[in-house]
């Protein structure tokens, strides 16, 4: 059986997502919780509970960002009757933590008497259970939990999404092997697991060699380290991940071109929010990340780190990495390391009021 807590209509995700079409739902749900990449797999499969398979079915499916949208509007559309005959319509309220806060009073009407003609989902961050909307969708809607699971459930994760998303086996000790080397991050894990299936044979079963193999490397992890932990201002932690891999004989440059790779789509999203501004037009962050090729898992993440850094040092990106990479070539004397160094300190700095 499922995981299941004191109330029939709260499932953790994972349970959930094993056995989507054997658990009751009602027509209101929240899918909340930190782990970003269970949030929207849920949703992926709520949405073809409810609606099936059928393209022709996204005409009954709307998506809001709860950072642009009013009660009313939301209302309207969950009153709009399904199009061409469909027994139900599904709204999304995508980012809906301000939107729950803010009108609270309204949703906890609704929730008591929903339409039977829609579905509502709200996805949230994080969502209080000592609050009266949850322990009314605890009652009479539906609660998915999307918490990060613990390591043996994330090894037991890998080898079910192995097999029934990417079709190739692993051995249980390749799978523990993979979630020590890329981590618990559940969006990067599958990036691996999708890397793997590309050169395994459909039904194979993979063993801890290959993954040592064909995964990603100690240097690789770090560098990722290394610029998350430069933008989210954790500047000692950055430090430390440079110090381990000029140690270990990483090239510098290949330490810039990393960078690059994860900083051109921060740089994309500054500017088409600035275009838009230009031109008398609004778009929310989240549109823009999207819209500038960021992976949808890694959206929340994006958000904060470009929140962080703010317009002025955000719009300095590619200047600032074209200096380094021209100074790294020879048009600095400064030594390798310091070059680098300066560069960590002026992204992970606090930001300028």
């Amino acid at each position: 059986m499922a995981k299941k807590s004191a109330s029939s209509s709260s499932f953790s995700a994972l349970s959930w997502l094993s056995r989507p079409s054997e658990f009751p739902l009602q027509n209101t749900c929240a899918v909340f919780g930190s782990e970003e990449f269970l949030r929207r797999e849920v949703i992926l499969a709520l949405k073809s509970r409810v609606l099936g398979t059928d393209s022709s079915q996204d005409f009954s499916y709307t998506s809001f960002d709860g950072n642009l949208i009013s009660w009313s509007q939301v209302l309207e559309e969950l009153s709009t009757l399904p199009m061409f005959g469909e027994n139900i319509r599904l709204v999304v309220i995508n980012s809906a933590d301000d939107f729950t806060a803010k009108n609270k009073d309204f949703l906890e009407t609704y929730i008591s008497q929903p339409s039977s003609t829609s579905f509502l989902i709200l996805e949230l961050h994080t969502f209080a259970a000592n609050t009266r909307l949850y322990k009314l969708l605890n009652e009479s809607g539906t609660l998915i939990d999307c918490k990060p699971p613990a390591e043996t459930e994330l090894t037991a994760w890998v080898l079910f999404r192995a097999q029934n998303s990417h079709h190739f086996q692993l051995t249980p000790e390749a799978a523990k092997l993979l979630v020590e080397q890329a981590g618990t991050e559940m969006g990067l894990l599958d990036q691996e697991l999708q890397k793997l299936s590309l050169v395994v044979k459909t039904g194979n079963v993979v063993q801890p060699a290959q993954i040592r193999q064909l995964s990603g490397s100690w240097r690789q992890r770090q560098a990722w380290d290394l610029i998350d932990y430069m933008l989210t201002g954790q500047t000692s932690e950055a430090l430390q991940c440079l110090e381990s891999l000029l140690s270990a004989g990483e090239a510098p440059i290949k330490l810039v071109a990393a960078m690059a790779a994860s900083m051109r789509r921060l740089a994309a999203a500054t500017r088409i929010i600035v275009s838009a501004h230009k031109k008398g037009t609004r778009i929310s962050l989240d549109s823009a990340l999207k819209e500038a090729g960021v992976n949808p898992y890694f959206i929340s993440k994006t958000r904060a780190q470009l929140q962080r850094l703010g317009s002025e040092r955000a719009e300095q990106l590619l200047p600032l990495l074209v200096e380094l990479d021209f100074d790294l070539k020879g048009d600095s004397s400064l030594d390798a390391r310091l070059l680098l160094e300066r560069f960590i300190l002026r992204l992970s700095a606090p930001r300028n009021r």
